[in-house]
């Protein structure tokens, strides 16, 4: 009977803390976003602290604010850089001339609609593809589509100035309170854990804060590669050119999803500025190349950044991480992908503290292990 009631204390305990955490997602948000935050400052605070004028040296607390001035500047600088050339692209977008895109790809998908019309009956012999998809995206993309999102956006700032003031201040207070979490969490466990918890959480810190800095850099490397190519290879106006290597750019931050759909937005972008320009090059042609810098730049993400990142930071394989991603993508979609990573990390050390007996456990925790 004892036991029956310490299992159901547990299984309340449990519900009570879920329903807790359901109830309360936004602040947790919050307070994950800024634990992000502090995890990317963390080195910069480091830094700072250390810097000695004449015997003067920052102490932690303006370190700490200075550090998250600087990463609203670079935020609110990419905003308003960024922000006129979206106007323009939506700008482009609203002046497409379908009519004319159709006339383009009429003779590339000219072999296409044959095969369609032959190989299924009930198509009717005046089907056209491109007219098909061209209805589609004119019915998709519209000026009251934009001003949908105006609209949806507007409504949206008081709550997302609630949100930027929550996370800046929580960071703030992490970055300064060195071992706030540590202190907090030890203050919960029971003392013969206290040491493990300790050592775990240090863990964790560094690994993540390794591992985020590296994905922001990553993040800027393939915005810029992209930018460049674009712009000397394309020869695409820089405004429109930026916008979208910078969305590729926090696209890729998604493993694997994310650089697809910035080649598909690069396509899209292409076509665009294709019918709208006047580019004498041959459509196909002017798409393939831009294809193809965006292959490149991912080419060089795939085997140049991402082991750095990868293996230098979380200390793990690059297909165990692949297999991760894949089992967090089927069980939460796009935010299990986001999220793979860091909570793989963070199961990864805690397993090493405390189920270190395992033979398993021995092996996906050894490179933790020789840090």
């Amino acid at each position: 009977m004892d036991k029956l009631a310490k299992y159901l204390i547990i299984a309340g305990a449990t519900a009570i803390i879920l329903f807790l955490g359901w109830y309360f997602r936004t602040v947790l948000l919050y307070i994950a976003v800024a634990v992000v935050v502090a995890l990317i400052g963390k080195p910069v605070v480091k830094a700072l602290c250390r810097i000695q004028i004449k015997g003067f040296h920052f102490p932690r607390w303006l370190a700490s604010g200075l550090t998250l001035a600087l990463i609203i500047c670079i935020c609110l600088s990419l905003f308003l850089l960024l922000a006129p050339m979206i106007g323009e692209f939506v700008h482009l977008v609203n002046n497409m001339s379908l009519s004319s895109l159709g006339s383009q790809v009429h003779g590339p998908l000219e072999k296409i609609n044959e095969f369609i019309i032959k190989s299924i009956p009930s198509v009717e012999p005046d089907f056209r593809l491109e007219v098909y998809l061209f209805n589609y995206i004119k019915e998709f993309i519209n000026i009251n589509t934009f001003s949908n999102i105006i609209v949806s956006l507007a409504s949206f700032i008081a709550n997302f100035g609630i949100a930027v003031f929550s996370v800046v201040f929580i960071a703030f207070f992490l970055l300064m309170e060195n071992g706030l979490i540590t202190d907090t969490l030890s203050s919960i466990v029971p003392d013969k854990y206290e040491e493990k918890t300790r050592r775990a959480v240090k863990s964790i810190n560094n690994l993540l804060s390794r591992y985020f800095v590296g994905i922001s850099l990553e993040s800027l490397f393939v915005a810029t590669l992209n930018s460049i190519g674009l712009v000397f290879i394309a020869k695409i106006d820089p405004r429109l050119a930026i916008v979208v290597a910078f969305a590729s750019g926090i696209l890729n931050i998604i493993p694997y999803l994310g650089p697809l759909i910035g080649d598909v937005l690069a396509v899209l972008m292409g076509l665009i500025y294709h019918i709208n320009n006047g580019v004498e090059m041959p459509l196909l042609l002017f798409l393939l190349i831009i294809l193809a810098i965006f292959i490149v730049t991912q080419f060089i993400d795939n085997y140049v950044f991402q082991p750095l990142i990868y293996s230098n930071s979380v200390k793990a394989h690059p297909l165990e991480i692949f297999i991760v991603i894949l089992l967090a993508g089927q069980i939460s979609g796009i935010f299990g992908i986001l999220i793979a990573v860091p909570a793989y990390t963070v199961l990864r050390v805690i397993a090493s503290e405390f189920i270190s007996g395992s033979k398993l456990v021995q092996r996906l925790t050894r490179n933790i292990k020789q840090e």
